[in-house]
């Protein structure tokens, strides 16, 4: 007679991996249970949600569905989305299905929830060598991440939206899958311009031959489909190009609520100072981070999956801390990332609970108000975690050389 503890032991496999039940019914509570978190938090409107995501949901009903997607945003005033026409498809689509605006713009950000958790899981699998307990730990980790769990179920953004297909473009460059590579970050990049936090991690590990550069046009031609509905609804291509650039020039605060090296300037400053120093910023993260690209160019070592896993997070960590006018929220991708970096040991664990901890803050602030009125304190913090990042980095790639001379 079988027991309870048999059934549980019992293996299956799943695309050549073996599980066992145990395994499966983990994975099936902490998505259970991640989506029941989400839920309880449905009713909150945060102010992003008042302020735009609601507006862009009744013009899009006003205007009747899909010639929503032909109002030129700013020439008229019927439509003031000011998003990739990606997200404004999910809107268009949102309308026909029906049902409470707030609740369907959400039930979409948990659907991508649950993309990145697999994501991750994938990636986890990658960098523990098959390891499917951690793996699974990895996805568990992602469906009660605090700020995931507060970006979809509390502030209704879709930050998960365009994290699933970057991480998704990870997983496969890890993979050496040079053309999904392409077509997945151009998907996300025509969600949000945040995707091209990744890029410096591309192309370094271009000039390391892991990227297949005959592979780019992938992304054009692909980021050019997107456009084609907003197009046939009579959308000026010219204008839909440029969306992310009126984008950057909406904002001339030097931090937007992240914590980072522009925390130190005085707020005060005269726009025309804020905007000399957002050009310099910005030039300076090009600078640290051709300085990154050239001294691993040249380093001779095998590229193993932790080191490019602890590449991505360290690069996009540094974008956000270099670049000015960073919101709370465009750390989404390395937060995820870090989870299968800290799955690793309990050290970088830490690194993943710290960078946690700093973030719910920001978005405390926000969402619900805080206690913590200063940001300069946890913009320290952050530069601690991209030195000790930094250094794993270093020593990782140290060993390697050893290993490999």
């Amino acid at each position: 007679m079988r027991t309870i503890d048999d059934f549980f032991d019992t293996e299956i496999s799943v695309s050549g991996v073996k599980i066992r039940m145990l395994d499966l019914f983990f994975g099936t509570v902490m998505l259970g249970l991640g989506i029941a978190v989400r839920l309880s938090l449905f009713d909150f409107e945060s102010g992003d949600y008042s302020f735009f995501l609601a507006t862009w949901m009744k013009e899009c009903h006003e205007a009747g569905g899909f010639p929503y997607l032909g109002i030129t945003p700013g020439i008229s005033d019927k439509s003031t989305i000011n998003y990739g026409c990606m997200y404004q498809y999910v809107i268009v689509l949102l309308h026909y299905i029906g049902g409470n605006d707030l609740h369907m713009l959400k039930t979409v950000s948990v659907i991508f929830d649950m993309i990145c958790a697999f994501a991750i899981l994938r990636i986890a699998f990658l960098v523990t060598d098959g390891n499917v307990k951690k793996s699974l730990m990895a996805f568990g980790a992602v469906m009660f991440l605090p700020t995931c769990v507060l970006n979809s179920g509390a502030w209704a953004q879709c930050d998960s939206v365009y994290t699933a297909f970057a991480l998704l473009a990870l997983y496969h460059l890890m993979k050496e899958h040079n053309a999904r590579f392409f077509i997945y970050l151009a998907i996300s990049y025509s969600f949000k311009q945040q995707a091209i936090f990744i890029i410096p991690f591309a192309i370094i590990l271009w000039l390391k031959g892991k990227v297949k550069i005959r592979y780019i046009f992938l992304f054009p031609v692909t980021f050019l489909v997107t456009l084609v509905p907003a197009m046939a609804a009579g959308r000026d291509f010219n204008e839909l190009i440029s969306i992310y650039l009126k984008q950057v020039a909406t904002y001339s605060r030097l931090s937007m609520n992240y914590p980072n090296i522009y925390c130190f300037v005085a707020e005060a400053l005269s726009e025309q100072s804020r905007l000399m120093l957002i050009s310099c910023g910005t030039v300076c993260c090009i600078l640290l981070l051709g300085l990154l690209a050239y001294y691993v160019r040249d380093k001779a070592f095998d590229l193993s999956i932790l080191y490019m896993v602890t590449l991505a997070v360290f690069t996009v960590l540094l974008c956000l801390y270099a670049l000015p006018v960073m919101h709370e929220r465009y750390g989404y991708i390395a937060e995820l990332l870090l989870v299968a970096y800290g799955i690793t040991s309990y050290k970088r664990m830490g690194i993943c609970a710290v960078v946690q901890a700093v973030s719910v803050i920001t978005y405390s602030r926000f969402l619900f108000g805080s206690t913590v009125t200063a940001l300069w304190p946890l913009a320290f913090i952050n530069l601690a975690v991209i030195l000790v990042i930094g250094y794993d980095l270093y020593t990782q790639m140290k060993k390697a050389e050893v290993q490999s001379g």
